[in-house]
């Protein structure tokens, strides 16, 4: 019987001993960590990702992606964008260069080359192909 009682006590003992460390146990959380998880302002409550669903298209996309490129062919002197298309990873981009009735097919190719690499400065994860009309 005191073998029992002994065991008793060194078991309740244990067993409270482990259960008073919480505020070190990995699993706690407290109500207050669960009512302001994902908040990181906790003044104004905004979460600072830029992707968010409830403000799509302001900070990534297709639109954004078309309006750069084509403002990087803009720059080039001579040079105007008539159609951009994109479609997964691959861009194919229709320019106007000035005077291209008279150019020979080197000359073609060096704008082609030029055109694909501003855009590809602008926007590197497409693969470009280039029509100049």
């Amino acid at each position: 019987m005191k073998r029992w009682i002994l065991a008793g006590l060194v078991g309740v003992t244990l067993l409270s001993a482990c259960g008073l460390q919480m505020d070190k146990y990995q699993g706690e959380t407290s109500r207050d960590d669960i009512e302001n998880m994902g908040a990181n302002d906790p003044v104004t409550r905004e979460t600072q990702n830029p992707r968010l669903m409830s403000e799509p298209g302001d900070t990534w996309g297709i639109k954004q992606d078309r309006h750069l490129m084509k403002e990087a062919v803009n720059e080039m002197p001579g040079v105007e964008v008539k159609r951009i298309i994109l479609e997964a990873s691959q861009a194919w981009i229709s320019v106007n260069v000035d005077g291209s009735g008279d150019l020979s097919k080197e000359e073609i190719e060096d704008w082609k080359t030029e055109v694909k690499q501003a855009v590809y400065r602008a926007v590197p994860r497409y693969n470009v192909h280039v029509k100049i009309s």
